[in-house]
Parts: structure tokens; sequence; C-alpha cells
């Protein structure tokens, strides 16, 4: 049987990328696999709410939830503990989510394990968190999320045959449908609200000030005072009636009893997973056409994509879903448009790659 060891950084437990890895674990039933490979995760510094770990055979490393003695921790002891799992696992394949580990792991695999293939697995646009280029040089193959990911790593120089699009897990099949309200106008907002950085929330209430007539939007997410103050400044008094931030939620969904289309803004993703989800539920989409992920996800069968940063284009959209001169596609073509991230085809492409 082959070992696959997946490594991972500190993480609060609430973001995305703990999503996936939550996900990959029931997509691949990492404890009771048949498929001839042994998984284990290591996370190094551990988390603060583990709940999304219960899923893996793993050994957690705690450091501390401190940042900076994190950092000091990673110095000193990763390079000591990398090398442990090498000599004592001699997996067949080490998986990292950080560009750190993996490099770390690389070095250190011709000592130690030999035959073990480092994989890098990153979670984020390589471009848009100028990813050194030293570290691209030291995994053996790459985990792309998304085809733009992938366009990513060729741009940057690595050989198309060091990269697998893989996409990311979503549990499509067997969630249940979120219903709509009949007049196309409920609009939901699900992710971290910031003002204009990643998430760019204030292109979505610029482009809603532009639209009359009845519709709601509620935003879900966490948002500090400051930002939230200043994304109600932004809004006009038509909007600041018709919108609502709803907090952040464990199980968002468990809270959204009626939608219609969910809105994403963002100016750069890896593979938004929120998209997806909401289209499993039936619910359409509207998303900027950011550089990786979201192309992959939208199409004519489930939404719409704007040129980012089009507030003018946005608005059009979400005043043509309104007043109803283009139709939502139903909620059953919506949730069929995204089979390709479901949990069994996930895990045949994950399965194929490393065999």
């Amino acid at each position: 049987m082959k070992k696959a060891v997946i490594a991972i950084p500190y993480l609060t437990g609430k973001g995305g990328t703990e999503t996936v890895i939550k996900n990959f674990a029931e997509a691949l039933d990492v404890k009771n696999t048949d498929d001839n490979i042994s998984w284990k995760l290591v996370s190094f510094g551990g988390t603060k709410y583990p709940e999304w770990l219960s899923g893996w055979n793993k050994k957690v490393y705690n450091f501390t939830q401190s940042r900076y003695i994190q950092l000091m921790a990673y110095a000193i002891l990763m390079p000591f503990l990398i090398a442990h799992i090498l000599k004592k696992e001699k997996p067949d394949f080490f998986i990292a989510t950080n560009p750190i580990i993996w490099s770390i792991a690389f070095a250190e695999r011709n000592v130690f394990s030999k035959k073990t293939k480092i994989g890098a697995w990153y979670h984020y646009s390589f471009k848009m968190k100028n990813v050194k280029e030293k570290y691209l040089k030291k995994a053996d193959f790459f985990w792309a999320i998304s085809s733009g990911i992938k366009d990513e790593l060729l741009s940057l120089g690595v050989s198309p045959d060091k990269i697998y699009v893989i996409y990311n897990p979503v549990d499509v099949d067997h969630v249940t449908a979120v219903k709509r309200s009949g007049k196309q106008n409920r609009f939901i907002y699900i992710g971290r609200i910031d003002y204009d950085g990643q998430k760019n929330v204030s292109e979505l209430i610029k482009a809603l000030n532009k639209v009359k007539g009845d519709w709601h939007c509620d935003l879900y997410g966490s948002v500090d005072p400051e930002t939230k103050d200043r994304l109600l400044r932004l809004a006009n008094d038509h909007t600041k009636s018709q919108i609502e931030f709803k907090g952040f939620y464990k199980d968002v969904w468990n809270q959204i009893k009626k939608a219609d289309v969910l809105i994403l803004t963002s100016k750069f993703e890896g593979l938004p997973m929120t998209l997806i989800e909401a289209a499993s539920r039936g619910i359409a989409l509207v998303s900027s056409n950011c550089p990786t992920g979201t192309q992959d996800i939208v199409n004519k069968e489930n939404g719409f994509l704007y040129n980012q940063l089009s507030i003018v284009r946005l608005n059009e959209i979400l005043e043509q879903i309104i007043y109803r001169t283009v139709e939502l596609s139903s909620p059953l073509c919506v949730k069929r448009s995204v089979q390709k991230f479901n949990y069994s085809t996930y895990a045949t492409r994950i399965i194929n790659n490393l065999n």
C-alpha cells in the first residue's frame, strides 16, 4: 500500500482551505480507504477550531496561536519535524499546502526518504500571493485547483507534465436545495467582507446603488465594525434599506431559507468554493471574471460572469435579473452544471493522479 502525507501549516478552522481539506477526507474516505493508499494529515501549528480535522488520521504539532512565536517555531522546529516524518513514515507522497513546507521536504527527502515524491497543493493564486520562483523548483508535481492556476504555473515556467488540475471537492449530491423567491430578486453574498481588498464588497454596494425596485441582499460573513460602517456610508438610502449584514455562521447554509442568486465580486481567487456550494443548491451565480477559478465554475447553464471591476456591467446583470429580461436557469440545471466537482469524480482524479 502506498503512503501519502498531507502537510499543512496553522489554520484557524474557518477558512476555505479548511473546507477543502475536510471535504477531501470525506471524498476519499481517508480513514477507510480501499484505493491502496493510506492517508495521514500532519499539521504544523494546529488550529483554533479543530472540528474540521475529525475525518483524518492525523498528527498535530501544536505550537501557539501567537503569530510571532509561530514564525519562530516554523524556523527552528519545522525542518526537524519534517525530517522526522520523512524518516519515520517514508511516504510515497508528501503533499504540502505551503511553499516553505514543500521546499523543506524537497531538500530533505534525498537524505531521509529518497523515493518520496513532493507535491505542491497551493490554495491561492501564485501570482497574487507573489510565491517566489525558488519554491516552484522544489516540487515534483503540482495539484492545481483551477485551470487558471495551471495557466499561472505555466507562465511561471513550471513544466506542463508536472501540473495536474484537480479542482476542489464539494458534496454536490447530498445537499438540500435552497428555495427560490419566484421573483428573481433575492441576492446573497457569502464570504469574508472587506471593502476594496480581495473580496471587493464595495463593488457590490456600488452596483446595487443603481438598482431600483424590489430586491433584497443578505451578506453572510465576518466583517469588522469599521468596514461595515464604510460600506453603509457608501450605500444610498434605498440600498441601505435592502441589504442586511447577517454575520458569520459556522454552517451558513442552514441559515439561508430563500435565495435566487449568489454574487461574488472578488479581485482574485483560487477556486471559489462558495460558487460551487451555491450552485449545488440550485442557486444561480453572478461573479467577477477574476484571473483564476470562476471560469471553471460559472457558465451559461448557471449564471453570469462580468469583467472584473466593471460596476456598470454588474449593475446591468442585476437589473436584467430583477426585471426578468433574462430568466435564470432552473435549479436542476444549475445543480447539474457543477457535477465535475462532486466527491466521486474528485476522488477518481486524485487516485488516478497518484497511481
